[in-house]
């Protein structure tokens, strides 16, 4: 078995994948985007980092990053599982968007960032436990890994227009209630290699990896355990 890498999204540790990572029960690093002034250099840094060709698990930026790293340097990726990801550029709109978030983090903080923007971006009501960590998550990555991040999102090219041809299996998840990366774009994935496929949660948000780790877990054990099929 090819070893796992795990990629959080944006202002998310390793807290945000770890009850999916426990569930799949396999030998794994994870990886806090961050430290690399631009995309190019943090897809370079992170390709030097697998000695080997490795499953490269993302979710939101950290499938986008993933993307990237395939396409740029395919020998480190032998498959890919995309969580809640996207193939496009930057949209119209994305980078005044993000300015506002990092003027928002830069005179307030994180943890108000975290409540005011993210987790409504996330569905999450005010009572939900998950703003807690959402909170202490942003606040543990810091400002200056979320910079960066910001950059690494207004950096990335679309993979779609020329399409990108990817030799490697992979698995787009989304949820189906995803308001930021809704099942289309997990659908649009699909296209870049012949050996895709892609499972929506019908009730699931951009989080759904974290609210329903189980119910992933065996998503991402099915094709894993497809990868190399056990000998009769």
């Amino acid at each position: 078995m090819p070893p796992l890498i795990a990629l959080p999204g944006t202002l998310l540790d390793e807290r945000s994948l770890a009850p999916l990572l426990q569930a799949l029960g396999l030998p794994h690093r994870t990886l806090l985007l961050g430290e690399a002034e631009t995309l190019a250099e943090e897809v370079q840094r992170l390709a030097a980092l697998a000695i080997e060709p490795t499953i490269w698990l993302g979710h939101s930026l950290g499938g986008i990053v993933a993307l990237h790293l395939a396409a740029r340097h395919p020998g480190t990726v032998a498959a890919l599982v995309l969580l809640a990801a996207n193939a496009r550029p930057s949209p119209a709109g994305g980078a005044a968007r993000r300015q506002a978030q990092w003027q928002l983090a830069h005179s307030q903080g994180l943890r108000a960032l975290a409540a005011a923007k993210l987790a409504p971006g996330y569905d999450l009501a005010a009572d939900d436990p998950l703003q807690t960590s959402l909170a202490e998550q942003a606040q543990a990555v810091g400002l200056h890994r979320f910079e960066r991040q910001l950059r690494y999102a207004d950096q990335r090219p679309g993979l779609l227009s020329p399409r990108l041809t990817l030799h490697c299996p992979l698995v787009a998840l989304s949820g189906g209630q995803d308001r930021l990366c809704p099942p289309l774009q997990s659908e649009e994935i699909t296209g870049l290699s012949t050996a895709s496929r892609h499972t929506s949660l019908p009730d699931g948000g951009h989080l759904f990896a974290l609210q329903q780790p189980l119910w992933t877990a065996a998503q991402v054990q099915d094709f894993v355990g497809g990868l190399h099929p056990s000998t009769p």
